[in-house]
């Protein structure tokens, strides 16, 4: 696509968006169809429908086969700034949250769990692979390792009932406090995409996360996936040299 074509392209998704928000349309609103958007706003059939594939493939819209666009649902958004549990993070959002524990078993530590979990090849570590949900909606798709000699036993409870943080805080007295963070983007295999309700190929954040305690003892590695058509996330840069 030529970069004339991109600009005029992106113009023209600014001037929907504006429409979506100036008309007070909600989530499953039916756009336009798209004779009626090339009138509106002057616009050839070719870039709107370039206009119209970006918002789609960004979660703005979705397409009905012989029915139109329509408007998606708003994403979940998360702070990347803060840490917090799960469950705890959400549900003070106001969401219903669950999960649903895929596996959960003993295995030695391969060489890249090992080296985030900063321990030798081989170590003896739990891993915790569980569905999380919003609102009934199968949202991540997380797999934790965690050392087996921090929590001896842990496999002794029902993670798809109770909190994974709240029973460590709880039961082995270990409070985690800050995360390291690596976010790329991936396509979702068979059973992944299965798990959360997508399909094959479909896109999803990749999302590597090594979690430790107040001391600084990498605790927890997880690996996530979340969804990108239903998930963003927000958060604040700034200068070094900026007070608070």
């Amino acid at each position: 696509m030529g970069k004339l074509i991109q600009l005029v392209s992106e113009d023209l998704r600014e001037k929907i968006e504006e429409y979506i928000v100036t008309h007070k349309l909600k989530a499953h609103d039916k756009l336009p169809s798209e004779r009626s958007l090339c009138e509106l706003f002057s616009a050839n059939r070719i870039t709107l429908r370039e206009a119209l594939k970006h918002m789609q493939n960004e979660g703005c819209i979705y397409t009905v086969h012989g029915k139109g666009n329509f408007i998606a649902e708003p994403k979940y958004t998360e702070d990347v700034r803060s840490f917090i549990s799960y469950s705890s993070g959400w549900e003070s959002d106001g969401y219903q949250t669950r999960s649903k524990v895929i596996d959960f078993y003993v295995i030695e530590a391969p060489k890249k769990v090992a080296q985030a979990l900063k321990c030798r090849i081989g170590t003896s570590v739990y891993l915790l692979k569980r569905v999380r949900y919003l609102n009934d909606i199968p949202l991540f798709l997380e797999t934790a390792y965690i050392p087996i000699e921090y929590c001896p036993k842990l496999d002794s409870f029902n993670f798809n009932s109770c909190s994974l943080y709240s029973t460590l805080e709880q039961f082995y007295n270990i409070k985690l406090t800050h995360q390291e963070h690596t976010i790329s983007i991936t396509r979702l295999e068979a059973f992944e995409a299965h798990l959360l309700g997508m399909q094959e190929g479909d896109a999803a954040f990749y999302i590597k996360g090594i979690t430790k305690t107040s001391g600084g003892t990498p605790f927890e590695y997880c690996v996530s996936l979340n969804r990108a058509d239903k998930y963003k996330m927000s958060g604040r840069l700034s200068s070094a040299n900026e007070t608070a």
